[in-house]
């Protein structure tokens, strides 16, 4: 009876530390195949009916998970065989809710009750599924976090950007792939070198070689600072460079302590070459290489300041090539292309590795002269020898097309001492003196003056002022009279004047010229021939005057415009009198180019009735050989011819041809000039009957004009008294 009590108690406790350890006890008897106790706990825990627990004892295969029964037989069938010590095995079961829960079976074969060994197996069931879903959770992770170092070694390996991590002694811990391949190195080689390491060439932004201070690791290391898009350049064994853009940052531990800097770079060659090229197109002349108008006005800002700082005078050259308008049209641009490449090598060949050679476009080239010398005369002297060098290198004949072509060079220079200058002034003023050269004689050098200075300053304010002129009624026309050899008036010249309001009576030397540089000159021309053909329209309306006869100049531009025609017969339409008394004087310069759309031109102006003439005959190159084309009416002989006729015996020769010439081509001729009884003499003389000059009047106004013809002769008709 006692021995039955301590059984019960033993029983007791053993069934409260299985229940707190979470273990259900079974047993089997191997002999007669009982189950001498079972384990009912777990099929509690599975949501298993007490009915449906007897049918899983029975068969308790029907819940175990297929993949894990075959598991279970070999631990049991090991376990009874003598290979282990104990049977130990990890299952699924199937809950009553279809989940699978993880179980395991501990156990081992006992002696039997009688003494036999082996008859029993012992054992217990116990929940694991917390931990085999911990197990499996945790191997996922692993598995993720290999896949996770797999992708990012790969990335690390296949980036187009180089990596390098430095130890704090900048001894190279990593380094990927890239890094190499951008560095010239390989990945064995990069392993644990030194930042300072003789097998890193790098080269600063302007090609110079960087010393390891300037290092981006080294940098970061003194700064404890990250370092941002530094470019630095790798130089290799055929001193070609690779530029880098080069980021790098550190990295501390815990408490604070630099362990590491990272640095990473890109390959920046391709854009920084496209940098270049932008830079150079930009600052370049295409065709010669040449540095262009912006890269020549920097350094020429740099060279003013660096002058003033100095107390060194430094020059600007102007070059402009003589008649190269002329090679460039007869050879073809190709051809003129080539010889600006030539002129740009030679004039490069006259100058010190200091100055600049650049091009403004055309044929115009700029030499700066920069620290010549402190005093003034010297520089001047350096100047004079320089723009002689190249006046020398470019009268050498150039070989174009396989046939040598001469040509010189207009040389303009400007000093600069560096205070008050400015780049844009110092280059108008060696322009200036360029074309002094030019009206020198070309193939010279001239520098500029203070006279030059106020000339354009000049220059300019009647230029702006002339833009007002015809509105602001300032033009006027005055009357130079024209007479036949008895002293009768034929007419006059309409001569232009300008009165300006502040300026008083402006020379039409000084004006003309400034209107026609410009548009100017066609809406001042428009202006006179409404102006004269208002005058000859009074003139009609008066009997002793409607016979006078009224000479205009028209510009060559004025008159190779397209509505020249259409505006001159709205102008006779408007005024209406006889349009034979006008007659328009041409230049020779109008008939240059095109001959035969001149012509076609002058016979549309025939066919309104006005007479055409040519003036200052004799004076260009071109006269002779158009002379037989033009449906001309009179030539009018320059005054040049004119002055020297009674002393000069080539002008008095040149004045008989012209009047031959106007006889055989039955033209009608005029001189003017004529300002001394013996000039008019000679010219009644040799067959020319009409006169114009100071001895007869000099240009009037009108109201005086027309009181002067009170004193003259009977007014004739405009056909007679024009005699050749």
């Amino acid at each position: 009876m006692g021995q039955e009590r301590y059984e019960g108690i033993d029983e007791q406790r053993l069934a409260l530390v299985m229940e707190a350890a979470g273990l259900d006890l079974w047993e089997n008897d191997l002999v007669t195949g009982e189950v001498t106790r079972q384990a009912v706990k777990i099929y509690g825990e599975l949501g298993y009916s007490d009915s449906e627990i007897g049918a899983f004892i029975d068969n308790i295969f029907r819940i175990i998970h297929p993949d894990d029964i075959d598991r279970i037989k070999t631990a049991l069938a090991d376990h009874l065989a003598g290979k282990s010590a104990n049977y130990q095995c990890e299952f699924r079961i199937r809950a009553r809710d279809g989940r699978w829960v993880w179980y395991a079976n501990h156990g081992r074969l006992m002696d039997a009750a009688g003494g036999e060994r082996g008859h029993r197996l012992i054992g217990v069931t116990f929940n694991i599924d917390h931990r085999r879903r911990e197990q499996e959770r945790f191997q996922e992770q692993q598995l993720m976090l290999r896949e996770s170092e797999r992708r990012h070694r790969e990335l690390l390996e296949n980036l187009h950007t180089g990596i390098v991590v430095h130890a704090p002694d900048t001894a190279i811990t990593y380094s990927n792939p890239r890094a190499a391949q951008l560095l010239g190195l390989t990945p064995d080689t990069m392993q644990g070198k030194l930042a300072h390491d003789a097998a890193f060439a790098f080269v600063d932004e302007q090609g110079e070689p960087m010393l390891p201070p300037a290092y981006p690791v080294t940098r970061v290391l003194k700064n404890h600072e990250p370092l941002e898009a530094l470019v630095l350049g790798v130089r290799d064994a055929a001193a070609r460079v690779r530029w880098l853009m080069v980021h790098a940052f550190p990295e501390f531990d815990a408490g604070g302590r630099l362990k590491q800097v990272v640095v990473n770079f890109d390959d920046i060659s391709p854009r920084k070459l496209a940098e270049e090229k932008i830079h150079h197109l930009a600052f370049f002349d295409a065709l010669t290489d040449l540095p262009n108008r912006r890269l020549l006005m920097n350094r020429l800002q740099a060279a003013i300041a660096g002058a003033a700082r100095t107390h060194r005078y430094g020059a600007v050259l102007f070059i402009d090539l003589d008649k190269f308008k002329t090679i460039n049209d007869v050879l073809g641009h190709g051809m003129g292309d080539q010889m600006l490449i030539e002129v740009a090598t030679r004039v490069r060949g006259c100058v010190r590795d200091t100055d600049t050679v650049a091009r403004l476009g055309g044929d115009e080239f700029v030499v700066l002269l920069p620290d010549l010398d402190q005093d003034q005369g010297a520089a001047s002297q350096k100047t004079a020898h320089i723009a002689e060098k190249i006046r020398l290198a470019l009268t050498d004949p150039f070989q174009l097309h396989n046939t040598m072509h001469h040509s010189s060079p207009s040389i303009g220079a400007s000093l600069f001492a560096g205070s008050g200058d400015s780049a844009e002034v110092l280059l108008r003023q060696a322009d200036m003196a360029m074309y002094k050269a030019k009206d020198a004689g070309r193939n010279t050098m001239r520098f500029f003056s203070a006279a030059m200075q106020l000339a354009v300053e000049t220059h300019a304010a009647l230029d702006a002022d002339l833009r007002h002129a015809v509105a602001r009624g300032q033009f006027s026309l005055h009357y130079q009279l024209q007479v036949d050899a008895g002293g009768r008036a034929l007419g006059a010249e309409a001569l232009l004047r300008w009165t300006h309001p502040a300026r008083g009576a402006v020379s039409p030397m000084q004006f003309i010229p400034i209107a026609e540089e410009s548009s100017l000159i066609i809406d001042i021309g428009n202006w006179v021939i409404d102006s004269a053909c208002a005058q000859l329209g009074a003139w009609h309306r008066d009997a002793r005057l409607r016979h006078l006869t009224l000479a205009v100049n028209v510009s060559a531009r004025q008159f190779h415009q397209g509505d020249f025609v259409a505006r001159l017969a709205a102008a006779l339409a408007r005024h209406r009198f006889d349009v034979s008394c006008l007659k328009l004087e041409l230049t020779e310069s109008v008939v240059l180019g095109d001959v035969a759309e001149v012509v076609v031109k002058m016979r549309a102006l025939r066919a309104l009735g006005v007479g055409l003439s040519m003036d200052d005959f004799g004076t260009g190159y071109s006269s002779l050989s158009y002379l037989k084309q033009l449906p001309l009416d009179q030539i009018k002989i320059d005054q040049s011819f004119v002055r020297d006729i009674s002393t000069d015996p080539t002008d008095a020769v040149m004045v008989k041809t012209i009047i031959d010439l106007a006889r055989n081509f039955h033209l009608h001729v005029i001189a003017e000039g004529v300002e001394t009884k013996a000039q008019l003499a000679f010219l009644q003389r040799h067959g020319c009957n009409a006169y114009q000059g100071y001895l007869f009047s000099k240009p009037i106004p009108v109201d005086a004009f027309e009181a002067m013809l009170r004193t003259y002769p009977e007014t004739i008709s405009p056909n007679q008294g024009q005699t050749t």
